[in-house]
């Protein structure tokens, strides 16, 4: 030690001893100095060699003498003969020269000949002398430092120039060193003495001896000249310690280059990175000498460089920092944080928003840069924040930070990278996905890092409220860029953390980095912020926010408000009222334009805008101190969130106002917000399929390369698929939770182009063929930037295309367009390798699916153009994609689908993208899963001539690519490779093509993805050249994404819930008292969680993990009243099959609706995933509405439909295709197709799976109502929907099936009983049992029970079904039980004659009309086995006057209808239009009152519910009335007469069946069929039931009960009407149909028929032994067919026009066309009134 503190006084006595030699020997060296570099520079030998890198195999070289010009040139020939000759040379040479000869060129000289090792005593590598000769920016022009130090060469693989090129840097050194020498003469010292301290140094020493004419200094003089050249640039003590150590023979370089670098430190030098390779000392001395701070008060520069206040007075101007907050001692906790940071302690910092967040590692950054040129990389969620900072610095005339997001252009990209790489850069802010990119990466790897520094850290932890997976990458980055190294501090920095967050940020730098980071917590509230909370409601929303801007916003001066709001709509909403109340307002939000958006921000800072309306992507990029009030106009997700927003306000301390509008159906809002943007396992482990689909179509064995539209594309389960605006965002965070599971790994995409493309070998090459093509100016300058960059790229690494954009300034299709210049020019060739799979000579070759393809494509143009012909005019057209493959398969396309079309039409958007703006032929999204919006963005013309075009390129280039197969081969994906330039020439070498297309590059892009996307080929290898995409690798052998692997996602989400409860509870109580709602969010912030929701939320922990308010709990699962009903709705099974048998009356539609309710709004399913099948289309109506009064709109995505209307949409068949056609539709075969669609008969098992994931698009749980009466068809579609057969769990759907097989009765239609009697061994699911029966008194379903409980098999056997719990105590016979002093509420069987059974059931209805104080005939039915016995009761009921009503089964022809026709032409009159229902039933009540312009109107109000008043695409109007036809209904307005068939799944109060019929079976049923049919009928009576008897005793209701009273009753015949009339509903084929077509145009019948409306009086007339149908002038209007005969022994007693209907020529046989005179005419169908003759 003492030896140690001699040091310096024996110095200063050496330094005054030396100092006059010294001066001595600069005066001798400046008269030398001018021969010294040529001289010098004579005496060296320069090698140059190239090594292949794979074999080390050395296959040219180069030795140059410059004094005789003497030289050693090998390419070709002999070696060894050409290594003797450079060994000669070499041995007496007196220096070998080279650039890198010290690592490269003589250790592989020594392994090719160890003879060459004994004569490299004296080398001189112009690598390690460039870094001390040109230290500052800009560097030598032919040695990059900020590259990895290779020559920058204008030629390839050219040894003999490059060791002439090598004796040029020499001398420019020698002459740079010179000139150092004159100004610096120290630093020339200690250079000499420093590279000269290991063994073999002697040709350095040499150097240096021969430019300084002296000797190698001492080690004393070398101090001195140390310490000379660090005065004032780094600490005293620490330059002591340096020096210490000065004579270490491996600490000369690195001293050396650490000098070099801090003699011009300040921002325009950078250590090269092979030297921080190399020399790893080098930095390590640098941050020791100038960054290390000691703690002797009286050393100047550690005083000035480490002091947190002067570093922030030095960068920012301000005299100290921010009194609040402070840490625990006090002090305030900026400077906390800045004091630890700067010591190089890593930091977690918590401070509230607008505190001053950045300063604290601003200042750290700026200061560690200064000092030793480090770089710190910020990472940032927001590209707006990032703006921000650079733009904050910028005006605090700080340049040196720069970001790097996908916004920037390309210049302003490659000009922050350059700002990186030449060490003008301190600060990076970038986000965590950017760490990824190789241009990022390569760049960080050529800087220090000083820090590492996460802002909005809170994003790190899966208990933040902004948790990003992304940001957990960051970690493993660091690491990766590390290695084996101690990682710079990593600052970590948030507005709000709890305890939990606080605790997982820190953990995990811990566990994954060795990191402790040192807390210090500043809270999340600020003092100057006055908090309101009002209640609002969203009728007066708007009203409010205009009240609190009047009342809290200064009138005067420039301070602005911001309102958050919860949607981008909701923003424009309320800046357009503010706008119209007169003030200066706009909105904001992530869908607007970059321009846009800086544009508001801007005028906002300034004061031009007073008022901002903005979502939460707002205010982050915002340097607006006077923001003096913000109001929330919707509720945030979590408090974390609301302060992080309020914290906008008051930024200059001033006080300021933050008001939030607090209503609870916005918390309902805000869980539906947050579902949106969260991934699902199943939308993960949908990502890993894709992938691995993408991986096997194309044969990539591991390594994916896809955009993620593409990713999401060929997730053809559409698991994924919710926004294509968020798409891309979430696909990229699926595939980071992929990778967090160590499924896969991800880079991002790289295509290299290498330098042995170049067919010029010299830059003066290139000069002439450009000169000679006549190519000047910027384009010149393009391609001469490419060459250049290609020809100093590693012959064995090539260059990305990523630094061929940044080189050139051109990007994706210019770019490729370059690089095809460049071979048309023959400077170079696109050997760029591109992998494909065809298929040939097999079904499906790919030459057969090109035709297919484009003959389809060619088609679907012509009927696009045919259905819109003027779309020119840029308005969008609705395209409905069923009647679409109905037209095509019309014309012969039978195998077309909807998928195949919206392929095509993604076609078309992408074609014409590189004509003028940039758009595609047509835009189109998504109205409803049937139809799209379609606008054509050019002409027709144009469409179909880019179209052709590009079929002809793909036809040219699948001509090439079958031509490269082995002749004889066949098979499926069979491999071809071929190069860019091969399949750039296939193109070209069309004459039509070459005429017609500017750019071939383009439609060689084109042509390829058509090919690809259409399935005729699969790209592999090389299919990222044409778009930016993600490079997955997926880990062989790995399974699925597991529920282990989504825990913390899950918990993170649990978490994101429990947040906003907690929000909800602040607002709740800030209504009341702001005070206690404050103390609420300070604990929040303090309180470990299990202790603040104690204190705070006691007995709340089943709310808290719902997404869902009490509110809608209670309406949803709590407020059915029933616990078997709430079990079944809130089943909380992630996928599960459930079997409900429900009892009629039990609520089971109600269960399944509250079933859908409870995945949409609690589980938080996106409702498009939900499927729900109905019997028939009324169901489906009933259910929609049901679910949209309980869940609002998000009814609308939820399908709901029947089994055939689903089978149509996969096929794309069209319900309303029969209109046109006048063919019935075979519906059941069409849902078999559907079928074996889905199950893939006759694919392969991987094209199977992929078409049906496909065509079930995205559906996840499948809801069945009335299973029972399910036939086979519709079994089989159900099961190939489901999944039931697939292997893969994950790929069947969750099947919730209800269904009572007491109640199945269409076995006649073709439904089976034992389908749902297979269900449990089919699905494996037990059965759950409904039985309380809400519907029915007590005595009818004692009545009902007794009939059902004999039924064979039955699977309700032992549970009967009860009344419910509620009327439990009630009467029996329930309010008749005191309202009807006879039935008292008891079934009763009415004994009667059979022919007075009409007239009975009539009249006991009638005698309970004048008891039941409520009565109405709307809700009353007669109900019979068959029609026949119910038109006596029609009879009796017209002459008794009471209003009656008959659900016939049968109709006339829907379509043919006058009045469908009307009102279908009302509809096609402008097929582009879009109609509300409305507009439609304004149209109907313009036209006469009759029935089937009711049932029309009917129809339209049934849709209405659906329809939710929006406009309706003619197609899809159509469609759905053609559903509904099959089964129509009309409203019931008086008392029903129906047979139990047609009283399925309907109820009235007051209910008689007749008898008749019950003892026997139709065809094809079991024999309890007839039980069940007749406990069907029963069961729909709610308040009083009848059963009539005609004979003895009833063959299914014994009278043996006491629910049950026997009644006898006598009917008086002919009392108050006849009840023999009998009603004929004449159908067509009793109608001569061809009648009046065959009357000329003059004939009378035309005119008649025209002028007859319907329900006008007819009569029937014989003449001739036909009957003439007459109007009431006696015109003959039509003509009975031949066969018709009047019913025996009655007479006619009225007729009416009951339909009118179209017939047409082509409805005739060909044979009888020829005496048709029309083609199209009316018939008329009557209804006749008949009654016995009178005697």
């Amino acid at each position: 030690m003492e030896a140690f503190h001699r040091l310096p006084r024996m110095h200063a006595r050496l330094e005054k001893w030396f100092g006059t030699a010294e001066r001595s020997q600069t005066q001798m060296r400046a008269r030398n100095i001018d021969r010294t570099a040529s001289s010098f520079v004579d005496r060296c030998l320069s090698i140059d060699l190239e090594v292949n890198p794979k074999t080390a195999f050395i296959f040219a070289f180069a030795a140059v003498r410059r004094r005789d010009q003497k030289k050693v040139v090998f390419r070709n020939g002999d070696r060894n003969h050409a290594l003797d000759q450079l060994e000669d040379m070499a041995s007496n040479a007196e220096f070998l020269l080279g650039h890198n000869i010290l690592g490269h060129d003589l250790p592989h000289l020594a392994a090719a000949r160890p003879s060459f090792g004994r004569l490299s005593s004296k080398p001189i590598d112009t690598l390690w002398l460039n870094p001390l000769a040109f230290p500052r920016n800009p560097y030598h022009h032919l040695v990059k430092h900020h590259h990895d130090g290779r020559l920058q060469a204008g030629h390839i693989n050219e040894p003999e120039l490059d060791a002439r090129l090598v004796l040029q840097v020499l001398e420019n050194q020698i002459e740079a060193f010179k000139n150092l020498a004159d100004r610096a003469p120290a630093v020339i010292e200690a250079y000499h003495y420093l590279s000269t301290c290991a063994l073999g140094s002697d040709g350095f020493d040499a150097f240096f001896a021969d430019l300084r004419c002296a000797t190698r200094p001492t080690p004393l003089a070398a101090e001195r000249a140390i310490k000379q050249i660090l005065e004032g640039q780094a600490c005293a003590a620490r330059v002591r310690d340096v020096l210490q150590r000065l004579s270490s023979p491996h600490l000369g370089w690195p001293m050396a280059y650490a000098l070099s670098w801090i003699s011009v430190a300040g921002g325009d030098s950078v250590m090269p990175p092979w030297v921080r390779a190399q020399f790893r000392e080098a930095a390590q001395i640098v941050r020791h000498l100038r960054d290390n701070a000691c703690d002797h008060s009286d050393c100047h520069w550690c005083r000035e460089r480490s002091d947190p206040k002067k570093a922030l007075s030095r960068w920012f101007g301000f005299d100290g920092f921010r009194a609040e907050p402070k840490d625990d001692a006090g002090r305030p906790l900026q400077e906390r944080i800045v004091a630890e940071a700067m010591a190089g302690r890593s930091v977690l910092g918590i401070l509230p928003t607008g505190t001053g967040k950045s300063v604290c590692y601003q200042i750290p950054a700026l200061s560690r840069f200064d000092k030793t040129g480090a770089l710190s990389v910020v990472i940032s969620p927001l590209v707006a924040l990032m703006a921000d900072q650079v733009q904050g610095l910028a005006r605090h005339g700080i340049s040196s930070c720069v970001t790097i997001n996908g916004l920037l252009s390309l210049p302003e990209r490659h000009a922050a990278l350059d700002q990186i790489r030449m060490g003008e850069a301190a600060i990076l802010l970038i986000s965590p996905e950017q760490l990824r990119n190789p241009s990022v990466r390569s760049i960080l790897s050529q800087r220090e890092v000083g820090y590492w520094i996460l802002d909005e850290a809170h994003c790190v932890s899966k208990w933040g409220h902004d948790f990003r997976p992304d940001y957990r990458y960051v970690s493993r980055f660091i690491r990766e860029y590390t290695g084996d190294r101690e990682p710079a501090p990593v600052i970590c920095l948030t507005a709000t953390a709890k305890p939990e967050v606080v605790r997982d940020i820190r953990d995990h730098f811990h566990s994954r980095l060795g990191v402790e980071l040192l807390l210090l917590d500043g809270g999340a509230t600020r003092d100057n912020l006055t908090f309101e909370v009002q209640e609002t409601h969203r009728s007066r929303k708007l009203a409010d926010i205009l009240d609190t801007i009047e009342r809290a916003l200064p009138r005067e001066g420039m301070s602005g408000a911001v309102v958050y709001c919860a949607t981008r709509a909701a923003t424009e909403k309320v800046a357009g009222f503010l706008q119209q109340q007169g003030l200066a307002a706009d909105y904001f939000h992530a869908g607007l334009t970059p321009e846009r958006k800086q544009d508001t921000q801007e005028r906002f800072r300034v004061g031009d805008l007073r008022i901002i309306a903005a979502t939460n992507a707002f205010g982050m990029g915002i340097d607006k101190p006077d923001i003096r009030l913000v109001v929330h106009g919707d509720i945030p997700g979590s408090l974390e969130n609301y302060l992080q927003e309020a914290g906008r306000a008051g930024r200059d301390r001033s006080p300021a106002v933050c008001v939030l509008l607090f209503n609870t159906d916005d918390v309902e809002r805000q869980f539906s917000l947050s579902a949106r943007s969260r991934l699902a396992r199943h939308e993960i482990s949908g990502i890993l399929k894709a992938l691995r689909r993408l991986d096997a179509k194309g044969k990539h064995g591991g390594g994916v390369v896809a955009t993620p539209g593409e990713i999401v594309r060929e997730d053809a389960a559409q698991d994924f698929e919710r926004d294509s605006a968020t798409d891309d965002t979430r696909v990229k965070t699926a595939i980071a939770w992929l990778e967090e599971s160590t499924l896969l790994t991800r880079d991002e995409n790289r295509v290299q182009v290498f330098p042995s493309s170049l067919r010029i070998r010299t830059m003066q090459e290139v000069d002439a063929i450009l000169t000679k093509a006549e190519i000047t100016g910027s384009r010149r300058k393009q391609l001469i930037a490419l060459v250049q960059h290609l020809m100093t790229a590693p012959s064995d690494a090539g260059v990305s295309t990523d630094e061929l954009s940044g080189a050139s300034g051109l990007t994706g299709g210019a770019l490729r367009k370059a690089l095809s210049d460049l071979e048309t020019l023959g400077i170079a060739t696109d050997d760029t390798a591109i992998t494909m799979f065809v298929h040939v000579g097999i079904e499906g070759a790919s030459r057969h699916r090109f035709q297919m393809a484009a003959s389809l494509e060619t088609a679907l143009i012509a009927a696009l153009r045919e259905n819109a012909p003027d779309a020119d005019n840029g308005e969008a057209y609705p395209l409905h994609l069923a009647t679409t493959c109905q037209m095509l398969r019309n014309q012969g396309h039978a195998t077309v689908r909807p998928d195949l079309i919206e392929a095509h039409l993604r076609s078309f958007a992408q074609d014409g993208r590189d004509e003028d703006g940039g758009r595609g032929n047509v835009h189109f999204q998504k109205l409803n899963r049937s139809t799209y919006l379609l606008r054509l963005q050019r002409s027709w013309e144009m469409l179909s001539r880019t179209a052709e075009i590009r079929r002809r390129g793909s036809e040219l280039l699948l001509l090439h690519l079958e031509g490269l197969v082995p002749k004889g081969t066949r098979g499926k994906d069979i491999r071809v490779e071929t190069t860019i330039g091969k399949l750039q020439g296939a193109i070209m070498g069309d004459v039509f093509l070459k005429a017609s297309v500017r750019d071939e590059t383009k439609l060689l892009s084109r042509a390829l993805m058509w090919l690809h996307e259409q399935g005729v080929i699969t790209l592999g290898k090389g299919l990222t050249i044409f778009r930016p995409a993600i490079t997955v690798n997926l880990r062989p052998g790995a399974g699925q994404f597991s529920q282990k692997d989504f825990l913390p996602l899950e918990e993170h989400y649990s978490e994101q819930t429990i947040q906003t409860h907690i929000m909800a509870a602040y607002a709740s109580r800030g209504l009341i008292s702001i005070s206690e709602a404050e103390r609420l969010a300070l604990d929040y912030f303090k309180l470990e969680k299990e202790t603040f929701l104690k204190r705070w939320m006691p007995d709340r922990s089943g709310e808290l993990r719902r997404q869902t308010t009490p509110e809608s709990w209670l309406r949803i699962v709590d407020g059915l009243g029933s616990y078997t009903q709430s079990k079944i709705v809130a089943d909380d099974r992630e996928q599960t099959n459930v079997l409900v048998l429900a009892g009629p009356g039990s609520g089971k539609t109600r269960v399944l609706v509250h079933r859908v309710a409870y995945l949409v709004r609690i589980r938080r399913e996106d409702p498009r995933g939900i499927l729900v099948l109905t019997y028939n289309r009324h169901a489906a109506v009933e259910i929609r509405k049901r679910l949209k009064d309980l869940i609002g709109n998000d009814a609308l995505a939820v399908t709901v439909s029947t089994c055939h209307a689903l089978a149509m949409r996969l096929m794309g068949a069209s319900f309303a295709g029969q209109i046109d056609r006048g063919e019935e539709r075979d519906f059941d075969k069409v849902v078999v197709d559907a079928t074996a669609l889905l199950r893939g008969d006759g694919l392969q098992r991987e094209e199977a799976e992929a078409l049906r994931q496909t065509l079930i698009e995205g559906y996840r749980w499948i809801l069945v109502d009335e299973y029972q009466d399910i036939g086979p068809e519709e079994y089989g579609l159900i099961a190939a929907v489901a999944g039931r057969s697939l292997d893969d769990q994950d790929q069947r759907l969750s099947l919730f099936a209800v269904g009572d097989d007491d109640q199945n009765i269409y076995a006649f239609a073709g439904a089976s009983i034992e389908f749902i009697r297979r269900f449990e061994a089919d699905y494996h699911a037990r059965p759950t049992y409904l039985v309380e029966n809400y519907r029915s008194t007590a005595a009818i379903i004692a009545a009902a029970n007794r009939v059902i409980a004999p039924a064979a098999g039955r699977m309700k056997a032992e549970h009967d079904i009860v009344i419910n719990r509620a009327r439990a105590k009630a009467p029996e016979g329930g309010t008749l039980a005191n309202l009807d002093p006879v039935a008292q509420g008891r079934v009763q069987l009415l004994h009667c004659s059979a022919d007075g059974q009409a007239q009975a059931a009539v009249d006991e209805l009638f005698r309970l009309s004048q008891l039941v104080p409520d009565w109405s005939w709307s809700n009353t039915a007669i109900i019979a086995r068959e029609w026949r016995l119910l038109e006596p009761v029609r009879s009796y009921c017209e002459a008794r006057g009471i209003p009656v009503q008959l659900a016939s089964e049968t109709l006339p022809p829907f379509w043919r209808l006058r009045e469908v026709r009307g009102f279908l032409g009302f509809v096609r009159a402008a097929p582009a239009k879009m109609l509300t229902t409305s507009q439609m039933h304004e149209f109907i009540a313009a036209q006469p009152v009759n029935c089937w312009w009711t049932m029309i109107s009917d129809a339209l109000t049934a849709f209405s519910l659906e329809l939710d008043g929006k406009a309706v695409p003619a197609a899809d109007l159509i469609e759905m009335l053609a559903e509904w036809a099959r089964d129509a209904r009309q409203e019931q307005r008086g008392l029903m007469l129906l047979t139990a068939h047609r009283a399925k799944g309907l109820e009235f109060d007051h209910a008689v069946i007749l008898d008749g019929g019950w003892d026997r079976n139709s065809r094809g049923e079991d024999q309890d069929a007839p039980r069940r049919l007749f406990y069907v009928a029963m069961t729909r009576a709610r308040r009083s039931l009848a059963i009539m008897v005609t004979k003895g005793q009833h063959p299914l209701a014994g009278p043996n009960a006491t629910a049950i009273l026997p009644r006898q009753i006598e009917a008086t015949v002919n009392e108050g009407g006849d009840r023999s009339l009998r009603h004929q509903l004449v159908e067509p084929q009793m109608v001569d149909l061809s009648w009046t077509g065959r009357k000329g145009p003059s004939h009378p019948v035309h005119v008649a028929l025209a002028k007859l409306q319907t329900n006008d009086p007819i009569t029937l007339i014989e003449v001739d032994s036909r009957w003439l149908i007459q109007n009431s002038d006696g015109v003959t209007v039509g003509r009975m067919a031949k066969s018709y005969r009047p019913p025996e022994r009655l007479r006619l007693v009225r007729g009416s026009a009951r339909a009118i209907i179209q017939w047409r020529k082509v409805d005739n046989g060909e044979e009888f066309q020829e005496a048709l005179r029309h083609e199209a005419w009316e018939v008329v169908l009557p209804e006749l009134v008949f009654a016995e003759r009178l005697i």
